[in-house]
């Protein structure tokens, strides 16, 4: 089991705009999908569902530690991300783990924050 306490994860649900089609969102959501896994091994995981009924896309993100997310932050295809927030209202974000401060102002761009400080568990990245 790897030691998790500088992991950070996040989780974030958003509102799907009316008139969105579901295939140009996966469409979005692939894309961005694709650019963030080519950016290395800082990232453990980078996910999205949808409740197609509530209209509702939530991702859950899995970081090395901080400064993993803040590279994540900055090597984001700005394209593919200006298209995802056009098509969504961000409704709730949660950061799980430390935050720095350069983090913790990125994140204030995204609407309200809500920060979760790790005090156990573990990770098993070898399942």
């Amino acid at each position: 089991m790897a030691d998790s306490s500088r992991e950070v994860r996040a989780t974030s649900e958003m509102k799907i705009h009316d008139g969105v089609s579901i295939e140009r969102l996966s469409s979005v959501v692939k894309a961005l999908g694709a650019s963030t896994e080519a950016e290395g091994g800082h990232l453990y995981g980078h996910n999205f569902y949808i409740d197609e009924g509530a209209g509702i896309l939530f991702a859950h993100e899995h970081y090395r530690d901080a400064d993993a997310f803040l590279q994540h932050l900055k090597e984001m295809d700005q394209e593919v991300v200006g298209a995802l927030m056009s098509s969504v209202d961000v409704l709730d974000l949660r950061i799980y783990g430390s935050v720095n401060d350069e983090l913790r102002g990125l994140l204030e761009d995204f609407g309200s924050v809500r920060t979760f400080e790790y005090i156990g568990g573990f990770t098993n990245r070898g399942a």
